[in-house]
C-alpha cells in the first residue's frame, strides 16, 4: 500500500456535524446527518460525564456558541 492510499483511508469525510449540549456542560458531537441518525433510529445518547439521557432536541445552536466564544474575556470586571 502507498503513502498516500494509507493517508486515505484514515479520514473519512463528514457531511454534517451536531453538537448535543447536556445541562452538566458536556457536549456530544454526532458526525453526519441529523436526518440519519433518526433514521436509524438513534436519537437517544447518554452523557459521559453525569449520564443524563440527552436527545436530538438538545443540539446547541451554533450561533450561540460562536456569540459565546467571541464575547468571552470581552468585558473586564472591576476588581477581578
Amino acid at each position: 500500500m502507498r503513502d498516500g492510499e494509507e493517508e486515505q483511508e484514515r479520514f473519512v469525510e463528514c457531511s454534517e456535524r451536531t453538537v448535543l449540549e447536556c445541562g452538566c456542560g458536556e457536549r456530544l458531537t454526532l458526525l453526519g446527518l441529523k436526518e440519519d441518525w433518526q433514521l436509524e433510529e438513534r436519537t437517544d445518547f447518554g452523557c459521559k460525564e453525569c449520564g443524563q439521557n440527552l436527545t436530538l432536541v438538545d443540539q446547541l445552536d451554533e450561533d450561540v456558541l460562536s456569540f459565546r466564544s467571541l464575547m468571552r474575556g470581552a468585558f473586564k470586571i472591576p476588581g477581578g
